[in-house]
């Protein structure tokens, strides 16, 4: 919450900064009175373009500092889990699974969206379309079954194929 106060003050003296440069090159005249050489009015515009440059120096640090927790908040506080633990769930989720070998689990976030990459092989007798719904699903469902957790996208890739043959 106090960010997004931060950043609406940074917005509004944004959009006040642009509409006095504008009002100063359509109609100069009016800016004539206004005395810059005052210690007052440096100590002003001092203190404006120090708070700008604070809030652009914390704006790049939460652009670029990534977070290796993910937090889910609910009614009784919050609750940190792990990439290692959202990874491990999934591997062990999809252990049970005969028809897949090879398992590599990625996470992450991507912005705000959360994202489970899978890399397998599928030894399958159904239509692999059929077969990675159902795995993409069963990872949905279990996370946040399990962890509370939204997930927004997961990719299933495929290293290895081999279809089952039925036997007559």
């Amino acid at each position: 919450m106090g960010k997004k106060i931060v950043f609406f003050f940074a917005w509004i003296g944004i959009f006040l900064l642009s509409i006095v440069g504008m009002a100063y090159i359509v109609v100069p005249d009016y800016f004539v009175i206004l005395e810059t050489e005052t210690f007052l009015f440096k100590a002003v515009f001092f203190n404006i373009c120090l708070l700008y440059l604070l809030i652009t120096l914390f704006k790049l640090y939460t652009i670029f500092s990534k977070e290796d927790e993910y937090i889910i908040k609910n009614e009784n506080g919050s609750v940190h889990i792990s990439a290692e633990t959202v990874k491990s769930l999934v591997k062990e989720l999809l252990s049970n699974d005969k028809e897949i070998k090879g398992l590599k689990v990625e996470c992450g976030r991507k912005g705000r969206k959360f994202f489970v990459r899978v890399s397998l092989e599928i030894l399958s007798e159904m239509s692999i379309a059929t077969k990675t719904t159902s795995v993409q699903n069963y990872i949905k469902n279990n996370l946040e079954e399990k962890l509370e957790l939204k997930v927004d996208e997961i990719e299933v890739k495929i290293s290895k194929l081999s279809m089952k043959k039925e036997t007559v």
